[in-house]
Order: structure tokens, then C-alpha cells, then sequence
């Protein structure tokens, strides 16, 4: 099995980013696969396809993903991971008012500020606003691209193990056949050797990446970081505003929305939210 020149995850901020790349992480430091996350155009400045060729990458993980930055770009297999724009804004509130970090997006603090001054109604006519950037990434995507696996938050989690071991399916990069105890041994010293590198910061010179990931790893890495794990012993649809993992359940946002939300997010994106599916007649509503 040979590899694609480049694997990419492109994903939109609170489109469960941060797990997805959690996993692909793991896994890449196993099979030797040199990795990038990308959260800025800053990182690469504007220029991607350089960026990847000058770091010899074999995996991105660009979680802000701007179809204007992928002009360029070497033959690649990816996947692309989109949720409800509604949901996306009621978790970025609750993320930016409470948990976010922003040691690394100063354009936060004030935002951030913004939101503690006011109400969650108020709040949320802000947050609209504010994440319209992220949702403007969302809308000038292109969804017809035959090769990008193109995947909804909501269904891809409700089964994240069928749903990774379609990834590394359509990536080209799954291993499905039977690892006995002979087949093992060998895999964890090449996995060994692949992540001591990757701990060495790339000092040490050795490095034996594969061609392809075995079934169970895969499933044992998305056990290993299931929602429960993260969350505190939380299940899903348990609330905890104040974690990063807030409640991982899709539709929340009809707990929140009131007429003036569903008025303020008609006005800007009821395209997007028709075009992606979410919802079949323009004058949805609350409740």
C-alpha cells in the first residue's frame, strides 16, 4: 500500500477540533508521519503549499481550514469536518466566555470581556457576530472535492469508531488485516522508534515511518480519548459550561436561541445552514 503524498483533517473552530487532532496525533507519532496543526494563516504565512513542502509534511491538521489556502497543495487524500452553524456558535459562547484559552489569540481578551459584561442574550447576539469568521470559512468551502471525505460532527460522533476507522479507510492509510502476536512485536519497535523521535523534537535522526495503521490502533487511540475520559466521567448531554468538553451533544442550540438569535442568524447565514443540510425551509424557528 502506498501512501498519499499528504494527509489533511480541515476542520472549523468548535467542530470537535481538538479531539479529531488528538487522535490523528497519536496515531501519527506511531507511524513516523511528520505532523503540523494549524489553527492561523500566520503559522504558514498565507502561503500553505510552501509551508508544507519546506517541513517535508506528511499530515496537517488545519483546524481554521480557509479554502483560499489550499491553491497549491500536492496530490492529498483528507477529510473535512463541519456541525451545525447554530451549534458552532452556542458552543463558541459558552468556550469564549468561560474555558478558551488565550495565550495564543489575544483578539479573544476583549471578546471575552464583551461577553462577561453582558447577559447570555446579549451575549449571544455578540458571539454571532464574532464567530461570523469562522463560519465564513465554512460557507466558501468547497464540498464537491473527490478527495475529501466530507463528514457531519453530529453523525461522525455517534459512533467515532466506525467513523475513524472510515478515515484511514478512504485515506488509503488503514491496515485491515489480522495482527497476531508475531506482527505486534514489530510494530511496537517501529512505533517506539517513531515516537521517541517525535519526543527528541526531530534531534534524533532515526525515524521508520509506515505505510499504514493498523484497525485496532486506530480504535484503541479514539478509546483512549473518548468524551468520558476528557469530561471528567461525564456522558454526553451532561452539561458542564465551564469545561472545554461542555456537553458534546448536537441540537443544543435550541436551548438557547430565542426569536432575536433565529432573526440575527437569518440575516447572515441561513445560506450556509440550508446548504449544509441542517435545515429544508428557510423560515425555521426556535422551539
Amino acid at each position: 500500500m502506498s501512501r498519499p503524498p499528504l494527509l489533511a483533517f480541515f476542520g472549523h473552530h468548535k467542530c470537535a477540533s481538538t479531539w479529531i487532532h488528538n487522535i490523528v496525533d497519536a496515531l501519527c507519532a506511531e507511524a513516523g508521519w511528520r505532523l503540523d496543526y494549524l489553527y492561523g494563516e500566520h503559522q504558514f504565512d498565507r502561503n500553505l503549499a510552501a509551508h508544507v513542502e519546506r517541513k517535508k509534511l506528511d499530515w496537517i491538521s488545519y483546524v481554521n481550514a480557509d479554502a483560499r489556502h489550499l491553491a497549491g497543495l500536492p496530490a492529498l487524500r483528507g477529510f473535512h469536518v463541519v456541525r451545525d452553524p447554530r451549534d458552532l456558535v452556542v458552543s463558541a459562547y459558552f468556550s469564549h466566555l468561560h474555558s478558551h484559552p488565550t495565550h495564543t489569540w489575544p483578539e479573544l481578551v476583549p471578546h471575552r470581556e464583551a461577553l462577561i459584561a453582558c447577559d447570555k442574550t446579549q451575549g449571544l447576539l455578540r458571539e454571532i457576530e464574532f464567530s461570523s469568521q469562522f463560519l465564513a470559512h465554512m460557507a466558501g468551502w468547497d464540498y464537491g472535492r473527490p478527495d475529501v471525505l466530507e463528514l457531519k460532527q453530529e453523525q461522525f460522533t455517534k459512533d467515532p469508531y466506525r467513523g475513524f476507522l472510515d478515515i484511514f479507510r478512504f485515506l488509503g492509510v488503514l491496515d485491515e488485516s489480522h495482527y497476531n502476536k508475531r506482527r505486534w512485536l514489530p510494530y511496537l519497535t517501529q512505533s517506539t522508534v517513531n515516537i521517541t523521535q517525535r519526543l527528541a523534537g526531530g534531534v534524533q535522526p532515526l525515524r521508520l515511518p509506515r505505510d499504514s495503521i493498523p484497525g485496532e490502533r486506530v480504535l484503541g487511540v479514539v478509546y483512549d480519548n473518548r468524551f468520558e475520559k476528557f469530561s471528567g466521567g461525564r456522558g454526553k448531554g451532561k452539561e458542564n459550561v465551564k469545561s472545554h468538553y461542555r456537553k458534546g451533544q448536537g441540537g443544543d442550540w435550541i436551548n438557547h436561541f430565542e426569536d432575536v438569535h433565529v432573526r440575527a442568524f437569518k440575516e447572515r447565514w441561513n445560506d450556509l445552514l440550508l446548504a449544509l443540510g441542517y435545515e429544508t425551509n428557510a423560515d425555521w424557528r426556535a422551539g
